[in-house]
């Protein structure tokens, strides 16, 4: 008990002095499993006391490879024990990057979170494939490919919680259809600008997506009641589509959001178009497959949208 509790001191104490001496806005564990719920809460209490509540973000794996040394009462801080971490303690959520584009590996833990400020919404990080390699293991054809990499994109950034994606995702990053990557050459891991030159339309699209979304608190809301703004709206095979209340809780954030209280989202995985029967009133299009800064000139349609085959759909509603 001893030596645990000198190396969980050890731990505490490094954080805070990285933190303070190199100024450093967040810690990202690999393989928090290892580490137990106790010190995990400990260190973010101790951070948000030296630098306000939340300020600094703590997020991590939420796995821990094999079985733990851990002894006694000592929970890991995995999966399985998020519901006993601190609400402002973030998992990468493999349970989206999985119903997204497939599993990675096979998980049978299901999530129960205190708040979308636990989750970490991602399809792609420095372990396993890239989104472009994984769907080219599936997708040969690049057109089609690329709609796919988009819908992809358009989930994970219109889901609540916090997103996270990879350096050079934006750009279709490749690692040459190759797994685990650790031990390869420079040339398989390093970025490539010149990738990121042929791929502009793609980097935009992001963009897009990203500004659009700083301007949507029904999104960004990290409280433990954001769940409650979700309303499904249909739910079928290939196509699924939600409401999101938008409206803001203070009037820094109204300011922001451009006067759409109300949003409409829609995915649409199937070949073929998808009608979409919409909820009284008038909605503009924010974004959509092929463009993601409608919402700078949107345009307006009322009781019926369609969804083009393999892409995002989002409408907003104005007061």
């Amino acid at each position: 008990i001893r030596d645990r509790t000198m190396c969980a001191k050890y731990i505490l104490e490094s954080v805070l002095y990285w933190t303070e001496e190199y100024h450093i806005d967040g810690f990202r564990f690999d393989l928090m499993g290892l580490l137990d719920v106790k010190l995990m809460n400990q260190i973010r209490r101790e951070l948000d006391a030296r630098y306000g509540k939340g300020k600094k973000l703590v997020f991590g794996e939420p796995w821990r490879a094999e079985k733990t040394a851990m002894e006694g009462e000592a929970l890991p801080a995995d999966k399985e024990h998020i519901g006993l971490l601190d609400k402002q303690i973030g998992m990468f959520s493999d349970d989206t990057r999985d119903a997204i584009k497939g599993s990675v590996l096979e998980a049978d833990e299901t999530l129960e979170v205190k708040a979308p400020s636990q989750i970490i919404t991602y399809v792609s990080a420095h372990d396993n494939h890239t989104l472009w390699d994984k769907l080219s293991e599936t997708t040969e054809n690049k057109k089609q490919r690329q709609k796919e990499y988009r819908l992809a994109a358009g989930i994970y950034l219109t889901c609540q919680g916090t997103p996270f994606f990879l350096s050079g995702e934006e750009f279709a990053r490749t690692k040459g259809g190759r797994d685990n990557t650790y031990n390869a050459s420079i040339d398989i891991n390093r970025l490539n600008w010149k990738q990121a030159e042929k791929e502009q339309e793609l980097i935009e699209y992001y963009r897009g997506m990203i500004g659009l979304r700083k301007q949507l608190p029904g999104l960004c809301d990290k409280s433990a009641e954001a769940k409650e703004r979700i309303q499904t709206l249909q739910k079928r095979p290939g196509c699924v589509g939600f409401l999101v209340d938008n409206r803001a809780n203070d009037k820094e954030a109204t300011k922001q959001q451009n006067g759409w209280e109300k949003l409409c989202i829609i995915y649409n995985a199937n070949q073929k178009s998808e009608n979409i029967h919409l909820p009284e009133g008038t909605w503009e299009i924010l974004a959509d497959g092929e463009d993601s800064y409608r919402w700078k000139m949107p345009v307006e349609i009322a009781r019926e949208a369609v969804a083009s085959p393999v892409s995002i759909l989002i409408l907003g509603q104005r007061k």
